[in-house]
């Protein structure tokens, strides 16, 4: 992975600063563990004006088949509801296409 795409909603009114976007390697959880950073992907971070768009470029590219996770600090926005970001990321190769990786729904309630 060359480059990893969020897609943030115009709704989501929080400020993300991209000192507080963290890459990570992830330790996946379930049932009797959490899931968590185990070590960090130096990357650079861009958010763009309006809060839309999170871009994340690896110092290095990140290998096939490693669980990796993102880390956003920040404050809950003040309108509560259903928020979906998505996620994209791009490979190496001729052709600069990204592919879709998922999405998070998350919810905040009054």
């Amino acid at each position: 992975m060359l480059k990893l795409a969020i897609s943030v909603p115009k709704d989501f009114d929080a400020y993300i600063d991209p000192k507080n976007v963290e890459l990570c390697y992830m330790l996946r959880g379930g049932v009797t563990r959490k899931t968590e950073c185990q070590k960090m992907i130096p990357s650079v971070v861009e958010v763009n004006k309006e809060g839309t768009a999170i871009e994340i470029f690896p110092n290095e590219p990140v290998p096939v088949g490693r669980s990796i996770g993102v880390r956003i600090q920040l404050n809950n926005p003040y309108n509560p509801g259903m928020y979906q970001f998505n996620a994209l990321a791009q490979a190496p190769g001729d052709v600069p296409i990204s592919g879709y990786l998922g999405s998070w729904v998350i919810e905040i309630s009054p």
